[in-house]
Order: C-alpha cells, then structure tokens, then sequence
C-alpha cells in the first residue's frame, strides 16, 4: 500500500533531519523526510527494512488487538465504540516507527477485535479500514508537518502532532466507522453524533497519553543511571498515595483532586524530562480509568460515558501540557548545552589565541631587546672608537705638535741671537703651533669627555659648564648633589651628550645669555635638567622635532628613561629622567668627593 505523495529514492531519501526544519502555514517544522523516513537511514531502505517489520509485525497486532478488546470492553453508547481508545496511539506509533508496510498487522489486529465484539464482517471491515487510515493519515501528517518521530523535540512540534495526529487523521476512523455501523443497520442514524463524539475523543487521547511515550521509549537512549534518586523516588511516593487515598475507595470517595496532578506533572516534565512525564501520564491514565470505572475520583458521575469523557479530556490536557512543557524544558537544555559548547571553544579560541599573542609578544620582546643591544653594542663601540681618536690626538698628534713648538722655539732663540730676518718667521710658526697644540686638545677633549677618574661625569659636565662661558661668552652654572655617582663610562656619555646638545641648542639656536646645567637624584632616579632663558624652540613644518632632539630622545630611551621639552618664550627646560637600577649607584664618597 502506498501513501498520497512524492516518492523519494536515492540519496536524497537518506538525508539526516536538520535542527532548523523549514516552516508550513502553520508553524509547525517541516522534516525533509516522508513517512517513515526518521534519522535512521535503515527505515528508507524497503528491503532492508523488512526483516524488521515482519519481526515486529505480530507483536503490533497482539498489542493493538488486546489494547482494542480491552477499549472495546468499556464501550457504553455503543458496542463498538468506547470512550477509552489506546490503539488509535498503538498505531500512530507503530506506523512512525516502522513504516508503512506495517499497515497489514493494524488491520488484521482491528477487524479480529471488532468482529469479535460486535456487527458484521462487513462492517468490522469498514471500522478496520477506518482504523488503519487513521494510524496512517496521522503518521504521514506528522512525518509531513511535525517532524517524525522528532516531533516531541520542540513545543511547536509537540502541538503539531496535537493537531494532525490527535485531532486531524482521528476524524477518518471515527467518520467511516460509526458510518459503517450506520449503513450496516447497527447503529441508528439519529445516534450518529453522540456516537461519532465518544469515538472520536477516545481515539484522540489515546493518540496523545499512549503514542509519546511508545515513541520516546523506541527512539531515546536507554537511561542512565538516575541523578535525582531521592526526588524521583518522593514523586513515585506522592503518586501512589495519592492514587491508593483517592482512586482506590480509602480516602474520600468523590474528592476534587484532579487538579493535583497538574502540578506533580510539571515537576516531573520540568525535572526529569519528555520520558518520564509521559510516562507518568500513561500512569495517571490507568490509575484515574480504575478508579472511575470503580465510581471513585472526582470523574465518577451518574453516567458512565459521560464519567468517562470527561476523564478523557482531563488526561488529553494533561498529557498536551506535559509534552509541552517538557518539549520547552528538552530545547532549553539543548540550547544551554550548544552555548556551553560553544562557550567552551570560544574559550579554546581565546586561550590559543592569548597563548599566541603571548607568543608573539615574547617574540617581538625579544627583537626588541636585541635592537637595544645592538644599538648600546653600536654605541659602545662609537664612543671606545672616539676615545681611541681621542688618546691618538693627545698621546700621538699632541705629542709631535709639542716637540715641534720646543724645537721651533729653541730656532727661534738662536735666529734672535744671531739677529737674522727669519727670526719673525719663525715665531710665526711657533704660534701656529701652540694653536694647533690647543685645538688639538679642544679636539681630543670633545671625543673623550668622561673620564673615569676620580671626577667623571662630575668634573666632565663641570668643564662642559666652563667651556660654555669661555667660547660663547654666557653665564652658565653648574650644580651635583652630593653622593651620587654614575660609574658606567656609556650611561655617562650618554649624559653628557644630552647636556651637550641641549646646551648647544640653548645657545646657538636660542639666542640665550644664562644656562643652568644640574644633576640631582629625586625619589630614586636620576634627574639631568638644562634651563636656558633663551627664545624657545623654533616651530618646524608638520610638526617635526629636529635631528638634535631626537637623538637626544634616543640617548635617554638607551638608558631606560625618558627626555621631556618644555619650550616657551621665557625659554627652555631639557628634563631628562633616568631610573638608577641597571645604570647608576648611590654612594657616599666612592667615586671622590662630590662626586
């Protein structure tokens, strides 16, 4: 037998249910499978999958018969249809599960109970054929717009399955069978509603307390160990007491406690999950038909059928607001499941990508370390290289331009005694030379500034301070605290460079008359300051510091300090800071006095 709609084949027929379905005109997801067709790639395989349908086949239909005899047993308004209905769930089931090819089991199982019961062969075939449209019209509604055997996995799920295979394909069985026994002479015409009514609500509520739980028992993982043992087995408590005082003739007989069980249901669907609480629906389905059928619980009324559909609407609410509720609860765990993952490699990303950065920082740290190296190595080796100029000046150069002056001298002593013409020549040249002499020391001075004598960098700016008054003729002064002492000849260099070029500055592009130059140690560095009253600093296009600031700023980050400016038409201040860890020591009198 086939079922209304497109056929797939091939590899397309194998495809997995998404989590996001495409939606119908109702809300309801639409899975990419037919009927039949779940995650289980096997049930798209007819071949493969009839070895399983002819072993479950016969336990089907003596399901369905016992579950139909035993429906049948409790009809009132009619022999053949009954308030309480558990096949029409069989069947859904059986038919989501198993597939079409299942259809022979449920019809056969339909017309053995209902041709045993009660009308003819005639009309127990129409009912059976009702019966089995019914379980396949709700299968393929629910393959078609509900997700399949997914359908209890979201709440719009849950009421799409509500509405297509409770509500929906249970008009088809109730419809051709009270219409069968109508036509057949078994039932009047005019009994047709009340009739059609009970057929119609039994099937429906079957359809949603026993359908769920079949489908989530065949499709879920097997259960684990319990993580709630003490909650699980209070709410197992609760429900046979309240069961045992209400519905089994101790307590009051007719006491209004159905509302009761709305609550526990929602515990259960809200802490245990869709399989339990469908589970304890299916419970409170026998223990409330029990009892009523004994004339105990709040449904036991003067009317047995009446008693009994209402019973039937409490437990369809029940059941729907258990499925949806715990629909809700399942996709909210699933979504909080999919944040922690997420969450945890989005953590994953930021630790490789921290341990990464750290990386390339330890990296770039380390070039960065190896270019000051480099630069203090380059520098090094420029200042050893001009102090090597400086000696070859004084020692070699310096040295010959003396013994010239003596003999130049000791010539021109005996041309003056002799009273020859070139006796004014001569001194000539000895003048010369003593020029040279004192230029060559100028020379040799300006390469070697620091020496590493008892005086250093002390005595070093000290003649700077001199030197500036005598060649351009302005006051500069000088000022050293007491104690401190800078025994690193490059740390000193560099700081005399810096006092150099700021004083240069100050005086032949400042247009100053005073310079202060003073070197002070406050709050644990080192403090190199040079004042002037000049006119400041001229002002450069694009705001471009000149090639003397800049390398005076190079020197100070050298040293691990900094150089601050301040320029302004009452003059300027060179600041230069420098921490004495690595560079510089306090002492007390070990370099000299002062310094």
């Amino acid at each position: 037998m086939r079922l209304p709609g497109r056929r797939i084949s091939g590899p397309s027929a194998t495809r997995q249910p998404s989590g996001l379905l495409p939606k119908t005109l109702s809300g309801s997801p639409r899975p990419p499978y037919p009927l039949g067709v779940t995650e289980s790639s096997d049930s798209n395989h007819p071949r493969r999958d009839a070895p399983r349908v002819l072993l479950w086949a016969p336990l089907v239909a003596v399901a369905y018969f016992a579950a139909a005899k035993f429906g049948l047993a409790l009809a009132v308004v009619h022999p053949s249809a009954s308030a309480v209905w558990p096949p029409a769930g069989i069947s859904v089931a059986a038919f989501l599960l198993l597939g079409p090819r299942v259809w022979p089991a449920i019809a056969i199982a339909a017309f053995a109970a209902n041709v045993t019961t009660a009308g003819s062969p005639l009309t127990s075939a129409g009912i059976a054929t009702g019966n089995t449209l019914e379980g396949l019209c709700g299968a393929w509604l629910v393959g078609r717009f509900a997700g399949g055997r997914l359908a209890f996995q979201s709440a719009t799920g849950v009421f799409a399955f509500t509405g297509y295979a409770a509500l929906a394909s249970t008009v088809v069985s109730a419809t051709i069978g009270v219409t069968s026994l109508s036509l057949g002479g078994f039932a009047p015409w005019a009994e047709f509603g009340p009739i059609w009514t009970t057929w119609w609500l039994g099937d429906a509520v079957g359809v949603l307390v026993v359908a769920p739980p079949i489908l989530l028992w065949a499709t879920s993982k097997p259960p684990r160990a319990p993580r709630r043992v003490v909650e699980a087995a209070a709410v197992f408590l609760l429900f046979l007491v309240t069961a045992f005082l209400f519905f089994g003739g101790v307590g009051v007989k007719n006491a209004p406690i159905g509302w009761f069980w709305i609550p526990v249901v929602i515990w259960v669907a809200y802490r245990f999950g869709r399989r339990a609480a469908t589970t304890m629906v299916l419970g409170i389905y026998g223990v409330t038909l029990a009892g009523t059928l004994r004339g105990f619980g709040p449904f036991a009324l003067p009317s047995a059928n009446v008693s009994l559909l209402l019973l039937q609407g409490f437990l369809g609410v029940v059941s729907l607001s258990a499925l949806a509720l715990a629909a809700i609860v399942a996709s909210r765990e699933r979504t909080m499941r999919e944040l922690e993952r997420a969450r945890d490699d989005l953590e994953e990303r930021v630790r490789q990508r921290t341990l990464d950065l750290t990386r390339a920082n330890e990296s770039l740290r380390d070039q960065i370390l190896e270019r000051l190296r480099l630069e203090m190595a380059l520098l090094d080796a420029g200042e050893r290289e001009r102090q090597r100029l400086g000696r070859d000046l004084h020692d070699d150069l310096g040295q010959l331009l003396t013994g010239i002056g003596f003999l130049s001298s000791a010539v021109e002593e005996k041309l003056s005694s002799q009273d020859r013409p070139e006796t004014r020549a001569v001194k000539e040249i000895r003048g010369l030379v003593q020029e040279a002499i004192s230029k060559t020391r100028v020379l040799s001075l300006g390469l070697t500034p620091v020496s590493l004598g008892p005086g250093g960098l002390r005595d070093a700016l000290r003649d700077l301070a001199e030197s500036t008054e005598r060649t351009f003729d302005v006051t500069c002064t000088f000022a050293w605290d007491v104690g401190i002492a800078v025994p690193r000849a490059g740390a000193a260099t560099n700081l005399y460079r810096i006092a150099q070029e700021a004083i240069s500055n100050a005086v032949r592009h400042g247009g100053c008359r005073a310079v202060e130059l003073s070197m002070a140690l406050e709050d644990d560095r080192l403090r190199l300051t040079i004042q002037d009253d000049g006119a400041g600093l001229p002002s450069r296009a694009g705001g471009r510091e000149g090639l003397g600031l800049g390398i005076m700023k190079h020197r100070a980050d050298l040293l691990g300090g900094a150089l601050e400016v301040r320029s302004d038409a009452e003059g300027t201040t060179v600041v230069c800071n420098v921490p004495r860890e690595g560079w510089f020591e306090s002492s007390s009198g070990s370099a000299g006095p002062g310094s």
